[in-house]
C-alpha cells in the first residue's frame, strides 16, 4: 500500500507540474537559436539556481528547504533522461520535448493507480 498521499489524484497533479515545466519551457525559448538539449541544460541550471536562491524565503516554513529541492531534483532528473533519450536516439532532437508533453497528456488520461 503506498504511503497517505500517494493518489490518483496526486500523482496525476505531479504529471501535470511535469508536462506544464515541458511547455513552459518550450515556450519560454521559442525563437532562440538553441538545440533542445541546451534549452533542457539551460533550465536546469535555472532550476537549480531558483532553488539555491529562494527556497529558504519561498516556503516559510510550510516545506523545508530540501523539500523544495526535492520537487527540483524530481524535473530536472526528467530533464536529464530526456537529454539521454534524445543521445540515444529514442526521442528525436527539436521534437523530443513536444512528444514528451503528448506521452505525459496520454499517461496521464489512462493512468490508473491501483
Amino acid at each position: 500500500m503506498p504511503p497517505s498521499g500517494f493518489s490518483q489524484d496526486a500523482i496525476n497533479g505531479l504529471l501535470a507540474f511535469v508536462r506544464d515545466a515541458y511547455q513552459n519551457t518550450l515556450d519560454r525559448y521559442k525563437g532562440q537559436d538553441l538545440t533542445e538539449e541546451q534549452i533542457l541544460q539551460e533550465s536546469i541550471g535555472y532550476l537549480e539556481g531558483v532553488v539555491r536562491t529562494t527556497a529558504p524565503f519561498a516556503v516559510k516554513g510550510t516545506v523545508s528547504p530540501e523539500g523544495i529541492k526535492g520537487l527540483a531534483k524530481f524535473l530536472t532528473t526528467n530533464y536529464r533522461d530526456l537529454i539521454r533519450e534524445i543521445h540515444e536516439g529514442k526521442k528525436q532532437e527539436g521534437h523530443a520535448m513536444e512528444i514528451e508533453i503528448g506521452d505525459i497528456s496520454e499517461y496521464l488520461a489512462k493512468f490508473s493507480l491501483h
